[in-house]
């Protein structure tokens, strides 16, 4: 279904009174807050002569044209966020709130909790993309707003941001649910500048899957990754955890460590995978403690890898992310000097870090002064509650980002460039010096 179609249909229910009868509730709809190619989000308003109007986000699923097996999705889609929501269950604070459930002829209504303050992924893009504008770069902001307001420069802040979203991945597992899609995106800011955990379309309850490729790419775990060859079942419970890490590093530098976790696709991971210690050249300024958090979390091995609860123990012993004294002429110099080398063979890496540190918090390089400045709004196919913006702007190539909403995911990356011709290793060596003894042990060949 196409976004143009998505958007004039979205449009004609503006206005209109939804029932929810055996909870004697309606909901008036008041706007459109975004649209994905499942369907779209509204913000609604009850309707109540007795009680004060509250406003919801209603999130519309169409089931017309779903085959059986694309219905029976949904529907679990729909379970498994009750099932969070359920009072019986602790309702978390930290998890988007699923009130009801309002179903026609053609449609499914999921009435949630409304977010007033978009999504994470804005929120981290929009603070890093107005430090890089004022040359603040990695030097921590103090936050005078107090509260809880999110500041990407603040370690304490950060702290507080992941603590919340590992927080409510913790309460998931605790009741055998899997998200499978975590990423910036899926976590939403609320009016009272917490977060909450968003999006279970592709959750899960099964404690082993072999639904590979199942989530976003840059936020991937390697053994989730999509491959042409039958691979070994993996934990949704460790390729969540794995996702942890990813965001830990969004939140504070605002890039990804790599755009990819396939040693055959992406270069820089398959030095990582070789030696875990290129992170420790990729973020030199990092702690001690932050480093531990991270090594633990993604460790391209899942069988070693922490799973939620060791997470969130070893966030907690997190005294501070990067230290007072590394400046952001430190940080500078170190990124654009430093040899990352993989140690576990004998070759060594030189990294392009002057070429990747010049390129801006989507991926693209800086614009030539006096240009507008280009719109970092990201749409996502399915996103839950997000923003709608009605004039997009258009990216370095030309296209729009709604051109690109299809195709392709912006990412944070900033990667580190490796010579790959002297040395990238082979897969196999990857692999195997991550702790697999050879790569069958990850992709069971036919």
């Amino acid at each position: 279904m196409s976004a143009e179609y998505v958007s004039t249909d979205a449009w004609s229910l503006v206005g209109s009174v939804l029932q929810d009868a055996p909870k004697k509730t309606a909901y008036q709809i008041m706007d459109v807050l975004g649209y994905g190619t499942y369907g779209s989000i509204y913000l609604a308003k009850t309707v109540s002569s007795s009680s004060p109007s509250e406003y919801k986000a209603i999130k519309s699923l169409s089931k017309q044209g779903l085959s059986p097996s694309q219905l029976l999705i949904q529907r679990q889609e729909i379970d498994i966020h009750l099932s969070l929501s359920s009072a019986n269950n602790g309702q978390h604070p930290n998890i988007v709130d699923m009130s009801s459930v309002i179903e026609t002829k053609d449609s499914l209504y999921l009435v949630m909790e409304y977010c007033s303050g978009g999504d994470l992924y804005d929120a981290i893009t929009s603070q890093h993309a107005a430090a890089s504008d004022s040359g603040l770069g990695f030097a921590a902001a103090p936050n005078t707003t107090g509260g809880r307001h999110l500041n990407v420069h603040s370690d304490k802040s950060v702290l507080d941001a992941m603590h919340q979203i590992i927080s409510a991945l913790a309460h998931s597992h605790r009741h055998q649910v899997f998200h499978r899609d975590l990423k910036p995106e899926n976590v939403l800011v609320a009016g009272d500048g917490s977060l909450k955990l968003a999006d279970f379309g592709l959750a899960t309850k099964d404690r082993i899957s072999t639904d590979y490729g199942c989530g976003s790419s840059f936020y991937m775990a390697p053994e989730q990754q999509s491959a042409h060859h039958p691979r070994r079942p993996y934990l949704p419970a460790k390729s969540d955890v794995w996702s942890l890490g990813i965001i830990f590093l969004n939140l504070r530098f605002g890039r990804n460590p790599w755009k990819l976790s396939h040693p055959e696709a992406d270069a820089t991971f398959a030095a990582y995978a070789q030696d875990a210690t290129v992170l420790d050249g990729m973020f030199p300024e990092l702690s001690t403690s932050a480093l531990h958090f991270l090594h633990r979390v993604l460790c391209v091995d899942p069988d070693h890898r922490a799973d939620v609860f060791e997470a969130l123990e070893l966030l907690h012993r997190i005294d501070t992310i990067v230290p007072q004294e590394v400046g952001m002429e430190d940080c500078g110099e170190v990124r654009s000097s430093t040899d990352l080398s993989a140690s576990a063979s004998t070759s060594t890496s030189q990294s392009s870090l002057a070429e990747s540190s010049s390129m801006s918090l989507d991926g693209s390089y800086p614009r030539h002064n006096g240009s507008e400045s280009d719109s970092i709004f990201h749409m996502e196919g399915d996103f839950g509650s997000k923003q709608m913006q009605h004039n997009w702007s258009l990216t370095s190539s030309g296209r729009s980002w709604s051109d690109m909403a299809d195709e392709e995911e912006m990412d944070f990356s900033r990667p580190i460039g490796f010579d790959e011709s002297a040395s990238a290793p082979s897969s196999t060596d990857s692999f195997s010096m991550a702790g697999f003894t050879k790569l069958s042990d990850l992709l069971m060949v036919r």
